[in-house]
């Protein structure tokens, strides 16, 4: 590959990790406001639900105007918005339904960047390297999962939310900078961007995903695991902070980052092998499930950085095989859009997870474990946070059955063999 992609990862890995820390920051003070996992919920809820609704049209943009200028346009909405809270926070009037707003434009604009990002890395990489590429910059996330919570919990406690902010908007200046080293790709438009030809742009990269029969059984498989997931990202900081501190919970989500990290390694390594390995993928996902399993049994750290491990590694390797898979059979005129319906298919189903997490983990904890407790805590053991173990508990067991019934999916089967002709070409 160019060393401008090389480049380019380090810019991102900077700017990338600077948003893991003030989303983390932004995480820990509403619990600390609110002491109730249903308020993380909801704010969550908000930022999903409008990046799905919205995510298509980002595949069109991204089909019709340069991609590297649409990034850029992206990266300094968001950092202009960090901007209005951090001041809010700093003058101590930020609240609750002050922050749903900012929820409502984070997933209009996350949801774009992530498409028109995808999309461009498959303009900066021949065929073969798709699968390099998606594990190089894997690595990038899981730096930033792995330095993100510490980085954040860190700044947070000596600046709180503003300082974490201001970080967060220097290093996305940062990553905007090594952008500009690529040039963006020339758009050829046969009509002008209206209602109409946006629906009629829909529809093209509808249909076109209809035959792909592989693809969307992958990514239909990955829209229940992400419901399923979709719990864990409220369960999680309510679980941990219900016996420990912010610390404890940025040690953890730094564990999945160092695994991340490791999980990006061996993609890298191995990327010529993984490339359209659809079992791995299948094989990963199993040992998801078993990774949830094992963080929900006990109020332990290291049991939930076990968790976190397993569970980053895998993830990451799935992840880099679907990608692969996507960057090698999209062209350059269908790709913004295809990715775009795989990110709102796949995510289609996650913010009910979301908002169903907070409520049922607050029902679980406060209500049936005191009722039960003779009999979940062999289950989950006892103490603080032990209802929204039980029920971290279940989506690991539900993640399990997800894959186990999908192992000989045939759509699966012929798009590996399918990816496998494309890149060996």
């Amino acid at each position: 590959m160019s060393k401008k992609v090389y480049l380019l990862w380090f810019g991102q890995t900077i700017s990338w990790t600077g948003s893991a820390m003030s989303f983390f920051a932004i995480g820990v003070w509403i619990f600390e406001t609110t002491g109730k996992a249903s308020a993380l919920s909801t704010v969550l809820f908000v930022t999903a639900i409008i990046g799905v609704i919205t995510g298509p049209f980002g595949g069109v943009l991204a089909d019709r105007f340069p991609r590297k200028r649409l990034i850029i346009t992206f990266d300094l909405t968001i950092a202009s918005l960090m901007c209005v809270i951090g001041y809010l926070a700093l003058n101590d009037i930020l609240t609750l339904p002050l922050l749903i707003p900012f929820a409502l434009a984070f997933g209009i604009f996350e949801i774009a960047h992530w498409t028109t990002w995808s999309a461009f890395l498959g303009d900066v990489v021949k065929k073969h390297e798709v699968t390099k590429v998606s594990a190089l910059f894997e690595s990038a996330e899981a730096i930033s999962v792995l330095i993100g919570p510490i980085g954040g919990a860190f700044i947070y406690s000596f600046f709180g939310l503003p300082g974490v902010i201001l970080f967060d908007v220097v290093t996305c200046l940062i990553g905007i900078a090594t952008i500009t080293l690529f040039k963006s790709r020339k758009v050829e438009l046969k009509n002008k961007l209206n209602i109409k030809n946006i629906y009629f742009d829909l529809v093209e990269a509808y249909n076109w995903l209809k035959k792909q029969k592989g693809l969307l059984t992958l990514v239909l498989i990955f829209s229940i695991g992400n419901f399923l997931w979709g719990f864990t990202s409220v369960l999680l900081p309510a679980m941990i902070l219900s016996f420990t501190d912010a610390r404890g919970l940025g040690i953890v989500e730094s564990s999945v980052g160092i695994a991340f990290l490791f999980g990006s390694i061996i993609s890298l390594r191995l990327s010529n092998w993984l490339q359209g390995n659809l079992k791995v993928a299948i094989y990963c996902g199993l040992l998801g499930g078993l990774s949830l399993i094992l963080g929900s049994v006990r109020p332990s750290i290291i049991l939930l950085c076990i968790h976190g491990v397993i569970g980053g590694v895998s993830g990451t390797v799935q992840y880099t095989v679907s990608s692969g898979a996507w960057l090698a059979i999209t062209t350059e005129d269908i790709r913004g859009r295809a990715l775009a319906l795989r990110g709102t298919i796949a995510q289609m189903l996650r913010p009910l997870g979301v908002v169903i997490a907070g409520p049922l983990g607050d029902y679980l904890e406060f209500t049936f474990y005191p009722a039960n407790t003779d009999f979940l805590t062999p289950i989950v053991g006892s103490g603080p946070g032990r209802g929204y173990a039980f029920l971290f508990f279940l989506v690991g067991v539900a993640y399990v059955v997800l894959w186990i019934v999908n192992y000989n999916n045939k759509n699966l089967a012929n798009l590996s063999k399918q990816v496998k002709d494309i890149t060996n070409q």
